[in-house]
């Protein structure tokens, strides 16, 4: 018996794209950590870490672009899972962004639909989120 390798209900993914999307999804949480971390990194500049030569770096500016584009990339996510969830989004996304997360434990923490209308909506998270990235 093989297995399936193709979704080909409502939402048609490949096994690459549905396999792409959820290693996306569970990147959130160490571009969580490296975004905050980004803080409070800038340091006055010191003299021995200045640029030699005419090339001019500047440490604020390479900061706020690396938080932009975690930022960027934490807010497809987040912005699937509300597409994709409505009212239970945030469920949506506590399932995708925690490989440990399973219908149970979700159902416990109050989440207010059962298995079938739960698999549907995250199924259609991972569809839109494999057309944004």
């Amino acid at each position: 018996m093989s297995r399936k390798t193709e979704y080909t209900g409502r939402y048609k993914l490949s096994k690459n794209e549905f396999g792409y999307a959820k290693w996306y999804s569970l990147k959130y949480y160490e571009w969580l950590d490296e975004y905050n971390a980004l803080k409070d990194s800038v340091k006055a500049i010191q003299y021995s870490d200045a640029p030699k030569g005419s090339g001019k770096s500047d440490p604020t500016e390479k900061l706020a672009e690396r938080r932009a584009e975690l930022r960027r990339k934490m807010l497809k996510i987040e912005n699937a899972a509300v597409d994709a969830g409505g009212d239970i989004a945030k469920y949506i996304l506590l399932a995708v962004i925690n490989e440990d997360m399973t219908f149970d434990k979700l159902k416990a923490k109050g989440m207010p639909c059962e298995r079938t209308y739960f698999y549907d909506k995250r199924r259609k998270y991972y569809w839109l989120l494999s057309k944004e990235i």
